[in-house]
Formats: structure tokens, sequence, C-alpha cells
């Protein structure tokens, strides 16, 4: 999902000096970003922070910054997703329109903190593409000038090269109800009937390569339809509802509600003369290891199931064990991450409270707040203002539907009913589904079910996205190469040659 880190600092120094930083003439050079699917320009001397984010850093308080990302949602839900981070409770009016070189642009502005923001979005494709600009309001009409709309001119959709495949491509869509899933089915050569698979995607919205952003350049489900599709297997992968070319809203669907989006693909597949009805699986990834739980007991639509990081826990252990491992990961002391799970218990407490979860946040905010050093504490200004807007951001999504669907599910007695051939991976650097925490839960739940065609395999340095990786933590996502461990995809195909799913 699209996450704009606003860089908040107090600007300090003469005014003389901030007008003399914005009048100083800025060199842009070219950027290509495959994680966003763009090309633009930057500033020559700023710093890369992540995330498509640059920043000038002139001195330690500088709060201005560059920020170009691409989201597969609507661009309404983009501008709704910013508020907290700009400090407004409803979406600002446009202050107008830029024609760039390849967009049309829709413009806002705000001030928060003491930092003026310009916003640019732009939708094209069932994307919405984002330029973000802040910086003191002194500097903001030179700057303006010369970087923000130079960069609006510059900024194009990434072309994607589309090199020849051994297989078939078709661009499809199915039903779930009134919501129209649209998605890209990969076919072997031949007539078929092909055995096929439906790939489901782990929490947040995500398109059908299950593109994560924040800087994430791996695109899994692309990677997994081609390596299938190679090996023999027909391969549906779908934007989830409300993204991509998908229509419905992502925000208040459940976890029930995904279950229910995967079953129509699997139906769509049955009703294809090209596709082998009797082999007709779900690989979930995440999240989508929970679908395949709820679908998969008693189903005789569905031959088999791969789990890749499929939860076997509630959801409230999966998320204790989940924040200490990323805050372990990311170097947090002792004392920060008992105060995280002291949180998080908390907050199992109040999910059904939308005025408590804000007032816990708030109250987690300010304690992060004052633990900061005094120059940063200092940076974000207004401390109270700042607190509530990131009480506010947190309510919205832990007082959502699918967050108090994820707590209350407990995918156990759904795997101890499961009789279909189960192929389970995780990773053994994952932080968010621990292998030491699920993989064992798992076993123990088709033991129950009496389920003999199972395996589950630990690859010891995967992190949760399968990557190759040092020290599994989120932050670490971005650094790596777009690309699997290379163990993920043989792992997986030995497996269905060895259920006789496809052939060798």
């Amino acid at each position: 999902m699209f996450r704009l880190i606003l860089l908040i600092a107090l600007v300090t120094g003469a005014l003389t000096s901030v007008t003399a930083l914005a009048q100083e003439r800025i060199t842009l050079v070219p950027l290509v970003s495959e994680s966003y699917g763009i090309e633009s320009v930057v500033p020559e001397d700023w710093v890369d922070v992540g995330g498509g984010i640059v920043a000038r850093q002139a001195s330690a308080t500088d709060a201005t910054l560059l920020a170009q990302q691409s989201a597969p949602v609507p661009k309404d839900d983009v501008l709704t997703s910013l508020l907290p981070q700009l400090g407004l409770s409803e979406p600002p009016e446009s202050t107008g329109a830029h024609q760039g070189g390849a967009l049309n642009w829709t413009l806002y502005e705000a001030e928060t903190l003491g930092v003026a923001v310009d916003l640019a979005l732009a939708e094209e494709d069932h994307t919405t593409y984002i330029v973000a600009f802040q910086t003191s309001p002194v500097e903001r009409d030179a700057l303006r000038a010369s970087l923000f709309l130079p960069v609006l001119d510059a900024f194009a959709p990434l072309e994607v090269s589309d090199e020849p495949v051994p297989y078939d491509i078709e661009e499809v869509t199915f039903a779930n109800g009134e919501i129209s899933l649209a998605g890209t089915l990969t076919l072997p050569p031949g007539g078929g009937p092909h055995p096929a698979v439906v790939l489901v995607s782990g929490s947040g919205p995500q398109n059908r390569d299950e593109s994560l952003g924040g800087g994430i350049a791996i695109r899994p489900f692309k990677l997994l339809a081609d390596a299938l599709t190679r090996a023999g297997l027909a391969v549906l992968r779908y934007d989830d509802r409300g993204t991509g070319a998908s229509t419905g809203t992502f925000s208040t669907a459940t976890v029930s509600d995904f279950a229910r989006d995967a079953a129509a693909a699997v139906g769509y597949l049955r009703s294809r003369d090209d596709i082998d009805t009797n082999r007709v699986g779900l690989l979930g990834h995440s999240e989508g290891g929970l679908v395949a739980a709820m679908l998969a007991p008693g189903n005789r639509d569905l031959g088999f199931v791969v789990a890749l990081a499929g939860p076997a826990v509630n959801g409230r252990e999966l998320l204790k064990l989940q924040n200490q491992r990323m805050f372990e990961a990311e170097g947090a002391t002792e004392e920060e991450i008992a105060a995280q799970l002291e949180f998080v218990e908390a907050l199992f407490g109040v999910v059904d409270d939308p005025a408590a979860i804000e007032d816990l946040a708030h109250e987690r905010a300010i304690e992060q707040i004052e633990a900061l050093p005094d120059e940063q504490r200092e940076s974000l200004g207004d401390i109270e203002q700042y607190a509530r807007s990131v009480a506010d951001q947190l309510a919205q999504q832990y007082g959502s539907a699918w967050f108090v669907s994820f707590l209350n599910y407990d995918p156990t007695e759904d795997w101890a009913q499961m009789t279909q051939p189960l192929l389970a991976i995780y990773g053994g650097k994952d932080v968010q589904v621990g292998a030491d925490q699920n993989a064992p839960a798992l076993e123990a739940a088709l033991r129950r079910a009496g389920n003999e065609q199972y395996e589950i395999v630990v690859l010891p340095n995967a992190n949760h996205l399968f990557q190759e990786a040092e020290t599994g933590s989120v932050s670490e996502y971005a650094r790596l190469p777009a690309e699997f461990t290379s163990d993920l995809v043989p792992t997986i195909i030995e497996w269905l040659k060895d259920e006789g799913i496809i052939h060798g």
C-alpha cells in the first residue's frame, strides 16, 4: 500500500538563509524506479532515504523532501489514506490541475506542523501516481517552480517491454456477486485441459502481481505465475477487490470477503473447458493462507493447496509474536519491545470501541515521542497535534472490519478438517509469520485431520516474501533483489510433480 513518510521538522535559521537555499540552482537527473514503475527526475545531490523519497538534508532540521510513488488503488483512496499525515480530517479541495508530459495531475496543498506540502495525483490504467513535495513555507514558491512542476512534467509510467514467453496470456474477469474481479490467466501450450491454481495475496490492497509498494521491487505473484506456467500449470492471479481493475471496496472487506473472492476465482477456472476440474488448487501467501484454511474443509472444488507463510494460530497470538520479532529485527531495546507488547495486549481489549482505540493510540504516541532525543522531539513541532494525527491513523487501521475479523479468526479448526494435499512453506527468517510458531501448529492440526498428504518445509534464510534475507526485518525487503530465494520455486514444482498435479 502507498505510504508517504513526511519527515516533519522545524526549519530554523535566518529567513535569508532558507531563501538562499531555495534560490540555489537545482540540477535534475534521470530517475528510473522499477519498484514503482515510473521514470522521472530527482535533484542530483539529494539523499535517497527509501520508499521513493529523496531528502535535501541541508541541515539536521531540513524538512525538504520529494516523494514519487505509485499505488494500485483509486486516486480518492490514496488521498484519504494521506489525511492523517497531512493533519487533515477530510479530503482537501483541489487547487487546480497541471498537464505534465505524460499525465494530467490533480493538485492539492496543505500546511501541517510548520511544513508546506504540495501534492499531485494522477490516475491511469488502474494505478494512481503520486508526487509529494514538502518544505518550509518560505521556500515553497521558489522550489515549486524549480523542482515540483519540472518533476510533474518529466514524470511518466515506465514502459515495460513484453518479452516473448512460451505460454498464452489472457486478461479475464469473473464475478463475486456484484463485484467484478480482474486478473491475468497464463496457460501452458496446448489445448488442455490443464491443471490450474489460483494465487491469493496477503494482507493489504495489492494488484495481481502482489506489488507491495514502499519501494519493494519484488512482485511475488508475477514471478510465481511465470515459473509455474512454464512448469505446466495454468495460473490465475487477480487484483484484490477495490484495487487495479477490480471493483468493490477494499477498506470495508473482511477475511471472509476475501475468501469468497478466492472461491469465485476457483469457480471461474472450473467453468472453463481448457481447465482440468479435478486439478484446481489454491496458492495463498500470508493472509492468503488463512483464505485457504477457510475454503479447504469439505470443498470438493479444491484439489490441492500451497500455503506460503500461512498462519496456523489465531490472530492475537500471531500479532503478539509478530510485533516482538519485528521490533527485535529493527534493533529495539527490551524496554521498547515490552512497551509495544503492552500496547498490543491493551489494543486487543478495545477493538470494538473506536474511541478507546484512538485514546490508547494517542497515549502510545505520546510515550514514543517523549522517549525521543530532545532534538528529534522538538523537530515534530506541536506534539499534541502530531500525536492526534498518529492516533487517528491507527484508529482507522485497528478499528477496521478487516482487523477485527483477523483477530477473531482462528484457523486451527479449519486446518484440522483439511484433507486435500497440502504443501506449506515457511521462511526461517520471517518476522511476520514465524516458522517456529506456525509450522508445529499446522502439523498438529493436519494430524488431527488424518491428512497423510502434506509436506511442511522451512527455508532457513527466507523472509516473509521468500527473498534470501540477512535479518528478515521488514525494512530490509526493499534492499534485497527482486527475486525469490533459490529453493522456493523448485520446492513447489517438485511437490506438484510428486502429487501428480503436473508431469515432469
